[in-house]
């Protein structure tokens, strides 16, 4: 991986978290996660359990720190060992798991975390989001599917040491989904100070 690609990137990264109006959760210790809590706009979502996120509802919308991603990648994929060498993969999903009590403490204190209805991202590390309490849905619109998949198409290409032979192996996994979990649900299994609501 080229090192002026992850400058440029990271560059094109600060401008882009100043422009959203992102907010870290805890970026001095590298938590992956990135918030944004606004007025869903979208159709409704229903959990496992029926809870509904309406359109005018507030939700917390979640960004995974795609920069922090392509380092750990980096850093943990040795390209001599692509075929049988996932270290990368079970590297960012242990700083997923890692971060997700700083989430929890974040929401708990934001200033309208009553007000938050539920926690939204877009990834395509969905797999095992279940297990972690979140449900999944699809994404509406094929377009937003196929723009999504490119993007990561581009983010694998050039943040994995062998990003093109795993696009090779992994195209069908190359999904985008939608993982959701009431706020007072994730509060409850994440946050150490929680008390019931």
């Amino acid at each position: 991986m080229a090192a002026g690609f992850l400058t440029a990137w990271r560059i094109c990264d600060t401008l882009y978290y100043h422009v959203t109006r992102l907010q870290y959760v805890d970026h001095q210790n590298g938590n992956l996660f990135r918030v944004i809590v606004k007025t869903y706009r979208g159709e409704p979502l229903t959990t496992r359990e029926g809870i509904r996120l309406k359109p005018g509802d507030l939700y917390a919308k979640l960004h995974l720190h795609n920069v922090q991603i392509a380092h750990l990648l980096r850093d943990f994929s040795p390209p001599e060992h692509w075929r049988m060498d996932f270290k990368g993969e079970l590297a960012v999903l242990k700083s997923i798991r890692r971060s997700l009590p700083a989430l929890a403490s974040y929401l708990a204190d934001h200033p309208r975390s009553g007000e938050i209805k539920m926690l939204l991202g877009t990834t395509f590390l969905h797999r095992g989001a279940e297990k972690l309490g979140f449900s999944t849905a699809d994404l509406p619109g094929q377009w937003r599917i196929w723009l999504k998949t490119q993007l990561l198409k581009w983010i694998l290409f050039h943040c994995h040491p062998c990003g093109w032979q795993r696009l090779q192996i992994k195209t069908n996994q190359l999904v985008p989904k939608r993982v959701f979990i009431p706020r007072v649900e994730f509060i409850q299994r994440y946050h150490t100070g929680a008390s019931n609501e």
